[in-house]
């Protein structure tokens, strides 16, 4: 009976491995295409790539500022 239930446990969780390394390689591919461009060691970032990581940086400045600046303003602020 333990052998039966560990074959059908075996090949449940094999089946789980399986897709999910399917959908990580098609998810890899997928990111590889539209953000880089070229092959082995001739790889760059594609025009795509490089705005997004400009608007990434962008939004990640802004939203640090507003941070710090609601940061300084409570100092002075009563409780």
């Amino acid at each position: 009976m333990t052998a039966i239930l560990t074959e059908i446990i075996s090949l449940l969780t094999g089946g789980i491995k399986g897709m999910a390394t399917g959908i990580g390689e098609g998810l890899q591919e997928l990111v590889s295409k539209i953000f880089t461009t070229g092959t082995g060691e001739t790889l760059a970032l594609s025009t795509f790539g490089a705005v997004v990581c400009i608007f990434g940086g962008v939004a990640l400045a802004v939203g640090l500022s507003k941070f710090i600046v609601k940061w300084v303003a409570s100092l002075g602020a009563r409780k």
